[in-house]
């Protein structure tokens, strides 16, 4: 989530992410979890959230599933979040099989899982290459202030 421009009015586009991942992400992995149209709301985060609530034009999260080398491509504003890694064992497709409950999204134990020869462990690597494009004059001091945590 990266800042704005301008506090006091709506600009366009200054930054956008591109997450490729480079295997396949199904929902009991963990995917991105993305909030549509937030990139209006985080100028001034609270308020203009709890506007929105308030007017019923909150949007709600969305989570892609991905496969290996599909482009997820976003306004840099827009709140993102990892979801937790739930998976332990995962088919040759990215699949699970029988871990993951379709009604809530939610993954299980597995235990009861019709687990067939094609399941491997995948345990929680999940490699994403995450790549950020912004306009020359841009620098987000929030993200990438000058002082590192390692230089302390």
């Amino acid at each position: 989530d990266g800042g704005h421009v301008s506090m006091s009015t709506h600009e366009p586009c200054h930054c956008f992410n591109v997450f490729v991942p480079l295997v396949d992400v199904p929902l009991e992995m963990g995917p991105t979890e993305l909030r549509p149209g937030t990139h209006y709301h985080t100028r001034n985060l609270a308020p203009m959230m709890l506007a929105a609530k308030a007017r019923k034009t909150l949007q709600p999260p969305v989570t892609p599933r991905l496969r290996k080398g599909d482009a997820l491509i976003f306004d840099y504003r827009i709140l993102h979040r990892g979801k937790a890694n739930l998976s332990d064992t995962v088919n040759a497709k990215g699949d699970s099989e029988g871990c993951l409950d379709e009604t809530s999204g939610e993954g299980s134990d597995c235990k009861d899982a019709n687990i067939t020869d094609n399941i491997f462990k995948v345990g929680r690597d999940r490699p994403i290459l995450v790549m950020t494009f912004a306009r020359r004059w841009f620098v987000d001091v929030c993200n990438f202030p000058k002082r590192s945590v390692f230089s302390l």
